[in-house]
């Protein structure tokens, strides 16, 4: 009845806020008793009264009175009508964030004699601790002590749980609500309720990680980004759209092209990047396909998404079969990268850290509310303990349990770089070669601009590299809605060419623009992504000219664009074969058709996808050819460029024993153009050329194409026999 008729809030340390239903409460109230704990504590009178057109509000001072968290707070009035008291303002104080925290492990910790169960929650009066066993029916239930010094409950259950079910019932501010573990590793179907996990039995999946080929240099990465369940959801094999089906091998698509996994491992890439795999909200677990979502909705940070499993009701099976897929990309030679996305959380009020610890998980601006950099409601405040020890604590899960090699932060300049430093040390130690790489925008966060983990602070942050947005936009174009027919130089506006040779160098030189980044690996070159349109829709709209085949050729100047850049390369499931989301931008919510990989288009455009292959083993031999000098290349003016007419650009590698000369030519006019000394062409946009034996000082440039040439710094030319040696 109290909460629809009377309400009482603290907004501050000594002010009090009472709203009353006019329904309910048609006269002045004139008079309060204050209740610590049930028991009287003083009597106060409002010292303002105004009203809404619902409510009579009361203002109400008590400064001679200290909150204290974990107590019960109410007000009385007159008629003996009780309201409790909301204090959670505390939470945003900084008196609050620096007394409640806590350093050990939360969740359930199991073992086979006990499990002992903690959860974070200075604010709350009491919490019950209700647990299933596995197979039972009758739920058990404990109450949890609370260490009102660091705001943690605990409770030790004797016996054997693995696999039980679990809720907390938390008493906070008058309300008893059921709510889900925070800290739990798994879930059952759409977040319900939480299940104890046993770690040695998920250790027990073997990862292949003793599979991967060495990897120490970032620069060396090559990168692809994918969707669990798009990856088979419009095929037509067991599980599609779970974990399970991209871990299987053998499947082949109608014209006998790998489906799945084996198109994965097809590619030669280094690194796959799974978009979200923890649990995530707006798709019904229960009946998946009847939504679709890409999972920047987070629920969880702990326990991967169950939509993705092929029981979300078994304790095991998503956290089993999370395992499996990376053991299964492992076993094929990839790494796998996980992103997450800690920048926001889907529900404010319904999310369990709120139901918790109301506010404190949020960042707020001066005036309490809350800041929205993220354009989803809300910015997790990354700067408070508790929530940065969240952050790192999943961030070690991961890798403990799953055996992942990186992550790409969503949205990272809305974190703080205490966080992300924090997160890097803590993974470096448990493995030493981890990538880590986000998007850098500069949000608008409450959080002031030398603190962001921006790219705009990328100099702080040496050991982090950052989506390159100004790569995507001078390659290919602008990608907002207001400017998609906005073309870069790889789409034939060859105004941009200086600021061509600026992103070829890893945007970490200064030409044509300032240096963004103070060395070339912390660029992550790309120009399609999850986000916005295909690059092949990209193509459609800015150059509604060009034919079929001509929006394939640029496709192909962009992928060698993206590789031969200085920094890390990084593709878009799709890109490779002209993939379309029919010219929609944000299909996050989509559904399967527009955001599935297409494998019929696989078998239109197969040649495509071989050149794709044969792109990324000319960057590993260039690479190879490099040896201990790519990063010398990169970064000590070893690049050199040419201007060439229609716009073309040529870029010179210069290696101890050869020079590689590539030619852009983003123009659709052919020209001729004369070498200073014998070269041979090893690459086109057929793909790699074997015939090693043709040497020229003379080539065509063909229209809208991209070559490499191999010159030998010593030759000597036989006039008699023809021959190059």
């Amino acid at each position: 009845m109290t909460k629809n008729t009377l309400s009482a809030t603290a907004k501050s340390k000594g002010v009090i806020e009472v709203y009353a239903n006019k329904e309910f409460c048609n006269f002045r109230l004139t008079k309060f008793r204050l209740y610590a704990d049930h028991r009287p504590v003083m009597k106060l009178e409002p010292i303002t009264t105004s009203e809404s057109h619902s409510s009579n509000i009361y203002t109400i001072v008590c400064d001679d009175f200290k909150f204290i968290p974990g107590h019960y707070y109410e007000l009385a009035t007159e008629q003996n009508y009780f309201v409790p008291i909301d204090i959670s303002f505390m939470a945003l104080t900084p008196e609050f964030e620096k007394k409640y925290r806590f350093d050990g492990q939360l969740g359930a910790i199991y073992t086979k004699e006990k499990t002992t169960f903690r959860v974070f929650s200075p604010f709350s009066v009491e919490i019950s601790l209700h647990v299933l066993k596995y197979g039972q029916t009758k739920w058990e239930t404990y109450s949890m002590t609370h260490n009102l010094e660091n705001g943690v409950f605990e409770a030790v259950v004797e016996g054997d749980y693995d696999g039980a079910s679990y809720l907390y019932e938390r008493l906070m501010f008058g309300e008893s609500t059921l709510v889900a573990d925070p800290y739990c590793f798994s879930m059952a179907s759409n977040s319900r309720w939480s299940f104890v996990i046993n770690p040695k039995r998920v250790k027990k999946v073997n990862t292949h990680s003793d599979k991967l080929p060495p990897f120490s240099d970032p620069l060396k990465a090559i990168i692809y980004e994918c969707n669990v369940r798009d990856m088979t959801s419009l095929t037509d094999v067991p599980n599609k759209g779970t974990f399970k089906a991209l871990a299987t091998k053998g499947y082949k698509d109608k014209k006998g092209l790998p489906i799945g996994l084996d198109y994965l491992a097809s590619l030669g890439v280094s690194h796959i990047q799974l978009m979200p795999v923890l649990d995530f909200q707006t798709v019904d677990e229960d009946d998946p396909f009847s939504m679709y979502n890409w999972g920047y909705d987070p629920a969880s940070f702990f326990s991967p998404e169950g939509s993705y499993s092929s029981d979300p009701y078994e304790p095991y099976a998503r956290v089993l079969e999370l395992r499996e897929l990376v053991g299964a990309l492992h076993n094929e030679g990839m790494r796998v990268t996980l992103d997450v996305v800690y920048n926001h959380v889907y529900s404010t009020i319904f999310n369990p850290l709120n139901k918790f610890v109301p506010k404190y998980y949020y960042r707020a601006d001066g005036e309490g509310r809350l800041s929205n950099g993220s354009g989803c409601g809300n910015d997790l405040e990354s700067r408070n303990y508790m929530v940065r020890k969240l952050i790192i604590d999943s961030l070690k899960h991961l890798v403990d349990f799953y055996d992942v090699d990186g992550f790409r932060f969503d949205l990272m300049g809305i974190l703080d770089i205490e966080t992300i430093k924090t997160g890097h040390d803590a993974l470096t130690e448990m493995k030493p070669n981890i990538l880590y790489y986000g998007e850098g925008w500069d949000l608008w966060t409450a959080l002031p601009g030398e603190q962001k983990a921006s790219y705009y602070n990328a100099h702080a942050m040496p050991y982090a590299s950052f989506f390159n947005d100004r790569f995507r936009d001078i390659a290919k174009g602008k990608s907002n809605e207001s400017e998609i027919g906005v073309r870069g130089y790889l789409l034939g506006d060859t105004n941009y060419r200086d600021g061509f040779k600026h992103v070829l160098l890893g945007s970490a030189v200064a030409l044509a623009f300032a240096p963004m980044f103070a060395r070339p690996v912390q660029s992550v070159n790309y120009v399609e992504c999850h986000d916005n349109h295909t690059l092949y829709d990209k193509i459609r709209i800015a150059c509604p000219d060009d034919n079929e085949e001509e929006v394939k050729k640029r496709i192909k100047l962009c992928t060698a664009a993206i590789l031969i850049a200085g920094g890390i390369p990084l593709f878009h499931q799709g890109q490779e074969i002209g993939g379309s989301k029919q010219k929609m931008g944000n299909s996050y919510n989509a559904g399967d058709e527009i955001n599935g990989f297409h494998y019929d288009l696989l078998d239109k455009n197969e040649e495509m996808y071989r050149f794709f292959q044969e792109a990324i083993k000319m960057k590993k031999r260039i690479i190879q050819l490099a040896g201990d000098e790519y990063d010398f290349l990169l970064e000590n003016n070893r690049i050199t460029f040419e201007n060439l007419e229609h716009g073309a650009l040529k870029i010179r590698y210069e290696f101890a024993d050869c020079n590689v000369h590539m030619i852009f030519n983003p123009s659709k006019d052919s020209f001729m153009y004369e070498f200073e000394n014998y070269v041979n062409l090893v690459f086109n946009d057929t793909g790699i050329i074997n015939d090693g034996g043709f040497f020229m000082k003379m080539a065509i440039i063909n229209a809208l194409s991209f070559n490499i040439f191999y010159e030998k710094k010593v030759m000597k030319v036989s006039l008699d026999t023809k021959e190059v040696n």
